[in-house]
């Protein structure tokens, strides 16, 4: 009963309502004027007849006036073959013509002539081995002498014919709009199916079970685009989950070091005296613990902060040569600094919009890294060119090393707030740069891609949309 009351109550079952009514609506006036156009062909065929018949007694009447007439009359009345029809010659001594014609709406007079539907019984005293109460249809014509001649047709064929055409169009009228009220039912609960689905979906995930997804069909309609959509983002929101877990996980984890160690030497310097020396080692030990805790922080709050959007406000166009060319100056030395052979290279008019600031964060990270990674004499590689294709003009900044590299199956988890590689757990960090990078790319509608140097990494960032002079 529950599901009955749903699908009565939904939005599609009373349009289809509304829509079934109209539509019986329609058709009813459209097979009632079929009706009333059958009803009236019949009518006017019968008179054609009645005419016709009418014609041919005059014929004989012209030849031989009023007694020739009634020979035919009585020769038609007593025929075996002509049941349908009745015939009569009439005085207008013996009648009242306003009596006998009654004026109805199925009354015609056309000069002489005049059509009418009446019932047998007017006219049952002057028509012989005639009885009924059936409706008649007749042709009476005005003749010199007082006489009038009557020729009528018997209408119960007709009638019961008409009946049968009005009740089939009754019932056809009853079929559709019955037809009409199921189809909107079967509709709407189709269309009950599909909300119920996103309902169980939703509550699903209310109580937890962040995995569970809205079922697709494979007829592409618009409750399937609706639940891929649906299920985007909620795909989506599982993975900003995920990922919210993850980073306070790992939050925790590398935050509970540093302060651990901070307490470690407040519990120390209490029950000890320090020296001079001793007490600006403790300064500098928890000043550099604090300044890795600031930094963890500020890094996430620059992730977030990209990741939001609002850094749009204070994009530019500009020229990308001019911002490698600076960092290619500061890094080249760097690189000189640990023993590197630095290689730069950079195509004239790249034109690019986005943040100068930020763009300068995530090549910053990518080259601290390669050079934080390469072996002494390695080469650190800088280059940007230019792509051009029919899909749109293309810029490709890579930047690469000849350290460890990162493996195939790492790829996607590196860009991870937090994620580090076993063999850089050793080194300084706090597995934020490259999830900074990611927040950067996907900002600028860019693109990252590593590749394997043969040995080490190579990064590549694809700009797309750019202008190339």
């Amino acid at each position: 009963m529950s599901v009955f009351r749903r699908i009565l109550n939904t939005s599609v079952f009373r349009v289809s309502l509304v829509y079934a009514v109209l539509f019986s609506l329609i058709a009813a006036a459209a097979l009632l004027s079929v009706y009333k156009v059958a009803e009236t062909q019949i009518q006017q065929q019968i008179d054609r007849r009645l005419t016709l018949e009418t014609n041919i007694l005059l014929e004989n009447y012209k030849k031989r006036a009023v007694k020739g007439l009634l020979e035919d009359i009585n020769i038609y009345n007593k025929k075996e073959g002509r049941p349908f029809y009745i015939y009569a010659l009439i005085h207008e001594s013996k009648l009242d013509l306003k009596t006998f014609i009654p004026v109805n709406q199925y009354t015609v007079t056309k000069r002489n002539k005049t059509f009418s539907s009446i019932p047998l019984s007017d006219i049952i005293d002057y028509v012989n081995d005639r009885s009924g109460d059936e409706t008649i249809r007749v042709l009476l014509t005005l003749l010199p002498g007082g006489y009038q001649l009557l020729v009528g047709a018997e209408l119960e064929e007709t009638q019961h014919l008409l009946d049968q055409l009005f009740k089939a169009t009754l019932i056809a009228i009853s079929i559709i709009f019955g037809l009409s009220i199921i189809i909107g039912a079967l509709m709407a609960r189709k269309v009950v199916r599909g909300i119920n689905a996103v309902t169980d979906t939703a509550d699903n995930i209310i109580e937890g079970d962040l995995s569970h997804r809205i079922p697709v069909t494979s007829r592409n309609n618009e409750l399937d685009r609706l639940s891929l959509s649906l299920n985007s983002m909620l795909d989506r929101n599982e993975d900003l989950m995920q990922s919210m877990q993850q980073v306070t996980n790992n939050l925790a984890h590398d935050l509970r070091n540093p302060l651990n160690r901070i307490r470690h030497r407040l519990e120390s310097a209490r029950n000890k005296s320090m020296t001079d020396s001793e007490f600006t080692d403790f300064n500098e030990d928890t000043i550099g613990d604090i300044d890795n805790v600031i930094s963890t922080f500020n890094s996430l709050l620059s992730i977030a902060q990209i990741e939001s959007g609002n850094s749009r406000k204070n994009w530019e166009q500009f020229q990308l040569k001019t911002l490698l060319d600076d960092l290619s100056e500061l890094y080249e030395v760097v690189a000189s600094e640990k023993g590197l052979k630095w290689e730069y290279e950079a195509e004239d008019s790249l034109t690019v919009m986005g943040s100068k600031q930020l763009l300068a964060q995530l090549f910053t990270n990518l080259l601290d890294n390669a050079i934080k990674f390469s072996p002494k004499n390695g080469v650190v590689s800088f280059k940007a060119i230019a792509i051009k294709s029919k899909q749109g003009n293309k810029i490709e900044v890579t930047v690469s090393d000849n350290g460890p590299g990162i493996p195939a199956e790492e790829h996607e988890k590196v860009l991870k707030r937090f994620y580090r590689l076993d063999s850089a757990r050793s080194t300084e960090g706090n597995g934020l740069g490259l999830s900074l990078v990611k927040a950067v790319t996907d900002l600028h509608g860019a693109e990252i891609h590593f590749k394997d140097n043969k040995p080490g990494l190579r990064v590549s960032v694809i700009f797309k949309g750019t202008s190339i002079n």
